[in-house]
């Protein structure tokens, strides 16, 4: 409450100026006022106390003879006399005994002389408005006849000399009139230099209010947002430089924000284009043509406006990217782009999707317009030749085109049907362009494997995903006494069915699903191999994984193996990883580091599906693995085909003499293993031995083998009578 009253007086700084200059007027002329007034009240009291005092002294020695002769005339004359005086209200004469033997006036307060007033001379009594003084009368010390005699006098008692008293009353009533009148004045006076110092405060502090009000005014503006906001520049001394200086202060800030200003400005419309464009090559973005898209998707209403939508990916752009470098890749986007550029109608939009990738929207154009203009994209595409530290390279357009008629209703139908027509295009021999229909074969395979690829997404976060595994067997002896097996992925689809690998891999792989794949297959491979370690007592192991080329091809694979490996605390040289000689042979520097970081981990690296054709050997002497495993459709066909006869045993003569173990594939009869023994390859895998079966089984019939003291590894060989 105090707080709050405090707040409401001094508020503003008008008023803390305002008190500031008032307060101590206030209190100097309040304490002068005061000085004053009672030191003249007092000088007041103290000129009738005197003046009382100063009659008794005199009246006394006049009335001395009277009292001595007893004339009462003389006596009454003498206080007549003492009423002329100012304030005299009654004057008296007693003798000693206190009758009273004159009087002139009437006495107000009630005192007995002859008790009380004794030697005294001065006041003796008093009351609001009287007061009352008293002196005694006493016989003279010398008389002439004493002083001739020159004989001293024997001395007196005390108050044997008093004759009487003269008592005197003075009113105060005028006195207090005084008093009030220098009061008055007092007031007067103390209010007119109040009205004076106040209207000198309020000057003083409209005078420095004013000036900051004008601040205020203006900072509460600025603070608004009126930057053009100034204050009036009328003060002198600090004040005035105040004002300037904030004058100054919002000249440079409403500079600078305007600086600023034009600067968002500026990055807005480069922050707009960046997130509507292609940095490399300035086209639009995949977003900004999809927005396009949609746009013109939605505005064909019921019209019959034709429009055609194309998908552009560039054939061997990845020779160049992986031959020459990113730079050369990005360097060839910007040439092609250019190219593009040149045949692309004002109206049509061209964009860079992704990769090497380009999208192509041309409105208002028929189907037959839009081949025109897209085979002449082609055949300029075709005829382009990138130079790049004086290497040619030639490059292709696989061109998927779609017309947006009445069966493309959405964007999603729009693009899919793009890419579809894309992907036929590529795969039916690449630089080619290939236009959409619905019941187009090559379509509906790139559908069936996009719905493929969003199976297996949907496998692997449900944990859908199987691991099998097959036991690799000894053939011949001489093999060290180790329990080998291969691990296979498989899939449980929605309806709880086994699918083969070779149903959802094709589509794994061409949407690069494949890394996923195979870091499940590792780490279910590894936790599998903990379990068999755990035993008392175990063989050694080797346990074979299958690894796509893409998973190859990136430098954390080898880094995440390791992390496996420490994870479940398994010797490196338990695991070994199998590439298909095929893929390996189309990035073979990739798979060549990737077996070196093996190595370096201490794991093993085989190839697989060995013998696609003669060039294989040359994979065996650049790379030499642990093991190959011959192709299984060769190692199949052996006993009706000559040929895959000879393949097969050039293939276990090499691997022999570069000191490579062989594995024999798909050994499912006892025909093919009878000749598999025959040629001498030192492993075989296949139904013939032990089908495939659900890991989790496998391992469950190790444990079981091993708590029944069997051998740890398949060392009962059949015979070909068996």
């Amino acid at each position: 409450m105090m707080q709050h009253l405090y707040l409401r007086l001094v508020g503003s700084i008008r008023q803390r100026a305002l008190w500031l200059a008032l307060l101590p007027a206030v209190l100097v002329a309040t304490a002068l006022a005061s000085y004053f007034s009672i030191t003249g009240m007092g000088e007041l009291d103290e000129e009738l106390r005197r003046r009382g005092h100063t009659i008794v002294q005199y009246l006394a020695p006049a009335s001395e003879y009277g009292l001595i002769s007893g004339n009462r005339p003389s006596l009454q004359a003498l206080v007549q006399a003492a009423m002329q005086q100012p304030d005299v209200r009654a004057a008296v004469v007693t003798d000693f005994q206190g009758r009273v033997l004159a009087i002139s006036g009437r006495t107000q307060l009630p005192v007995r002389l002859a008790e009380q007033a004794g030697d005294l001379v001065g006041l003796l009594a008093s009351s609001h408005d009287t007061l009352g003084f008293v002196a005694p009368v006493r016989r003279s010390q010398l008389d002439i006849d004493d002083f001739l005699s020159l004989e001293p006098m024997p001395p007196q008692p005390p108050g044997s000399d008093r004759l009487g008293w003269v008592y005197v009353e003075l009113s105060s009533e005028d006195l207090q009139a005084r008093k009030s009148a220098l009061l008055l004045h007092t007031l007067l006076i103390l209010t007119a230099g109040l009205g004076a110092g106040a209207y000198v405060a309020l000057r003083m502090a409209r005078s420095l209010s004013r000036p900051v009000g004008r601040l205020l005014k203006a900072v509460g503006r600025m603070a608004a947002g009126e930057l053009e906001a100034r204050v009036e520049q009328a003060s002198a001394g600090e004040l005035g430089a105040l004002e300037r200086g904030f004058n100054h202060m919002a000249s440079r800030l409403q500079d600078m924000h305007e600086s600023m200003q034009e600067r968002i400005a500026t990055a807005t419309a480069q922050l707009a284009h960046q997130a509507s464009h292609d940095p490399l090559t300035g086209l639009a973005n995949r977003r900004e043509f999809e927005l396009h898209l949609q746009a013109t998707l939605d505005g064909r209403g019921g019209e019959e406006l034709h429009h055609v939508l194309c998908y552009i990916d560039l054939d061997r752009f990845k020779v160049v990217n992986d031959t020459c470098g990113h730079a050369a890749g990005d360097e060839l986007l910007r040439q092609i782009t250019q190219l593009l550029r040149q045949r692309v109608r004002g109206q049509d939009l061209l964009a860079r999707l992704g990769g090497d990738e380009f999208g192509l929207l041309l409105e208002r154009c028929s189907l037959e317009d839009g081949l025109r203009v897209v085979e002449s994209l082609r055949q300029l595409v075709e005829d382009f030749r990138f130079v790049w530290n004086n290497r040619a390279f030639g490059i292709g357009a696989s061109i998927g085109l779609v017309e947006l008629d009445s069966r493309i209703q959405t964007l999603e139908e729009a693009l899919a049907a793009a890419d579809q027509a894309c992907f036929a295009a590529k795969d039916l021999g690449r630089n080619r362009i290939h236009v959409y229909q619905a019941d187009d074969r090559e379509v509906v395979r790139h559908q069936g494997e996009m719905d493929w690829a969003s199976r297996l997404t949907q496998a692997v976060e449900e944990n859908r995903l199987l691991l099998y595994a097959q036991p690799v067997v000894p053939l011949v002896s001489g093999i060290s006494s180790c329990l080998r097996f291969e691990v296979f992925l498989r899939l449980l689809n929605e309806r709880g069915e086994v699918v083969l690998p070779e149903v959802f891999l094709p589509a794994a792989e061409r949407f690069n699903l494949m890394p996923r794949l195979d870091r499940w297959a590792i780490d279910a491979a590894c936790s599998g191999l903990r379990r068999l370690l755990d035993q008392e007592s175990h063989p050694s192991l080797q346990c074979g994984i299958n690894l796509s080329v893409q998973t190859v091809g990136r430098p954390e694979t080898l880094e995440y193996i390791g992390e496996r490996l420490q994870h479940y605390d398994i010797a490196p040289a338990y695991l070994c990883f199998e590439v298909a000689e095929a893929a390996a042979s189309r990035q073979f520097a990739e798979v060549q580091i990737f077996a070196q970081g093996l190595r370096q981990l201490g794991c093993g690296f085989a190839f697989d599906a060995f013998g696609s054709g003669l060039s294989s050997f040359a994979y065996l002497r650049a790379l030499p693995p642990d093991y190959v495993k011959i192709d299984g459709d060769l190692i199949h066909r052996m006993t009706d085909d000559r040929v895959s006869q000879t393949l097969v045993r050039a293939i276990h003569d090499i691997s022999r003499q570069l000191g490579v173990a062989a594995v024999a594939e798909m050994v499912d009869d006892a025909a093919v293993f009878a000749m598999v023994r025959e040629i001498g390859i030192e492993l075989g895998q296949g139904t013939w031995f032990d089908p495939p079966q659900l890991f989790e089984d496998w391992l469950a019939v190790c444990e079981a083998r091993h708590v029944n003291g069997e051998a740890g590894v398949y060392s009962i060989l059949p015979s070909p009578a068996a």
